[in-house]
């Protein structure tokens, strides 16, 4: 060691933050050793630096303000001092640049337990080995965590962050399993319930008072509709050479299978035709629904305040076209409630209507069982597939990457299969309770008008008509219905017909119920 006399120095000491939670005295120690060194060896310490603080790069702190001084007062500057190279760096790569960074600015950087030679060319083996053993360190704690992280997931334990609508908890081994929030958890329920149902879109789901608690916004939102973990399931991600897979969780599910996998076929509906948000007004619920009966531009609506301070609001044409047009909102909207009342049939034909729908819905039975007994064949078939490729690599018949190729596609054709089986059952299951909604809703065509939201109330318009409405002399032109609820209309004007009538009904003779009708 060449002679240390009156060098002077700058002095650096680091742990990492779970190291100084656990041994609070680590940094002490390392001062004193250093501070004895330099005393030991007449050298002059210039400036100390400390601070607990990850070594896998320099972008450390503390270290940043330390470069900063020696760049300033490199001619005053002859060694940086650490303690130890795995506190000075765990990354060999990067510590060789800051090496050579402080030796162009004429600062020798060095280990009081483990000194380097720079002038001995067989001592920077040594060095590197100083460097690197850290790094390597470092790397098989990086393995273990990762091994245990994926171990505990595919034990179906979540490990991560809570997701919204569960809390902290221990098993009865102590291990770590989420509970229920007592109070959100069912908040959460209901949320993937509304959605799966295709009635709200994201941001109305937003603007309901009832899941105001949940404080949600658009990311998180959409996160939470995607988390599968609701559904009791766990995601394995991806891993060198593993597929991803999907696990049974030991935690308890806020949601069934069926309504997470409804949840995504309803995002990925959305996502392929997504819209502008439009804005709503509760007081002009058919804005962007009407067409000026003097020029067929779209009316719009607004308030206008009286000398009183009072507002009325009115439905009117954009006075740059010049035409005029302009009435009271009151006005449409009474018609409008007027138009549904006449839409809505007698209580005995909705009845008779339901009585069809439902045989026409059990009717179909058999060609259901005829699709998932063919389907269910199917996925028989690809599970045999799986199990004899499996027996093939594990008799050496094949390598390890042509069964993981092999194992990829038959997995990816057998979840097309479960997903093509799902979407007929679901579909099925729900028909009782389509049929069972859509004649209450028949019957109840104008009250539930007059008392669902604004978007709701657009909603119910658009799907009955094809066009938009023209108000013209206090009435509103005879409006053109869309096909299918046209359609359906007319099948019940002839059923009206038919109670009239007092005729023997024949579901052959109705055009809804006839082969190939839907």
């Amino acid at each position: 060691m060449k002679t240390l006399k009156n060098k002077r120095v700058i002095l650096y000491r680091r742990v990492s933050t779970t190291e100084q939670k656990i041994h609070g005295n680590s940094l002490n120690a390392q001062r004193s050793s250093l501070r004895d060194f330099c005393k030991k060896k007449s050298m002059v310490v210039v400036k100390e630096y400390q601070e607990d603080f990850s070594a896998k790069n320099f972008d450390r702190p503390a270290f940043k303000e330390l470069l900063a001084f020696a760049k300033q007062n490199k001619s005053k500057i002859d060694f940086l001092l650490i303690s130890s190279w795995d506190r000075f760096s765990r990354n060999a790569f990067e510590a060789l640049g800051i090496i050579k960074e402080f030796e162009d600015l004429g600062i020798e950087i060095n280990c009081i337990d483990g000194w380097i030679d720079y002038r001995d060319p067989n001592q920077l083996i040594m060095q590197l080995m100083y460097l690197g053993l850290p790094e390597v360190d470092n790397r098989i704690r990086s393995q273990k965590v990762v091994t245990g992280i994926r171990q505990a997931l595919r034990e179906g334990r979540w490990i991560h962050m809570q997701p919204k609508g569960y809390v902290p908890g221990k098993d009865i081994f102590g291990k770590t399993l989420m509970k229920p929030h007592p109070e959100i958890a069912s908040l959460i329920t209901e949320l993937f319930n509304d959605y799966a149902l295709g009635l709200y879109s994201q941001n109305e789901l937003l603007k309901l008072n009832k899941y105001i608690p949940l404080k949600l916004t658009r990311s998180n939102l959409s996160r939470m509709l995607k988390q599968i973990a609701y559904a009791g399931k766990i995601r394995v991600p991806a891993y060198q050479d593993e597929v991803e897979e999907i696990v049974d969780a030991l935690h308890e599910p806020l949601i069934t299978v069926d309504i997470f996998r409804k949840t995504q076929i309803q995002l990925n509906n959305r996502s392929r035709y997504k819209q502008k948000a439009k804005k709503v007004n509760e007081f002009l619920p058919l804005r962007g629904l009407l067409e000026c009966s003097k020029c067929g531009s779209n009316l719009t609506g607004s308030g206008s305040k009286s000398k009183t301070g009072a507002i009325h609001y009115y439905y009117h044409c954009n006075p740059k076209k010049g035409c005029g047009e302009r009435f009271k909102v009151s006005l449409a909207h009474v018609e409008i409630e007027n138009y549904l009342n006449e839409l809505e049939p007698k209580e005995e034909v909705c009845d008779l209507l339901e009585l069809i729908l439902k045989d026409k819905y059990e009717n179909s039975e058999s060609f259901k069982k005829k699709q998932t007994a063919k389907i269910e064949a199917n996925i028989k078939t690809l599970e045999s597939k799986i199990n004899a490729l499996l027996d093939s690599f594990l008799e050496g018949i094949i390598d390890k990457e042509t069964y993981q190729e092999a194992k990829v596609r038959f997995d990816s054709q057998k979840l097309s299969l479960e997903e093509e089986q799902f979407k007929l059952l679901e579909h099925d299951k729900d028909i009782p309770s389509f049929i069972k909604f859509g004649i209450y809703l028949f019957k109840n065509l104008n009250t539930f008008f007059v008392k669902a939201t604004v978007s709701t109330k657009q909603k119910i318009i658009s799907s009955i008509l094809s066009e938009k409405l023209v108000f013209e002399n206090g009435k509103y032109r005879t409006p053109k219905l869309n096909k299918g609820f046209d359609f359906i209309y007319q099948n019940i004007k002839e059923l009206s017909l038919v109670k009239q009538k007092n005729e023997r009904l024949s579901y052959d003779n109705l055009p809804f119920c006839a082969p190939g009708g839907t």
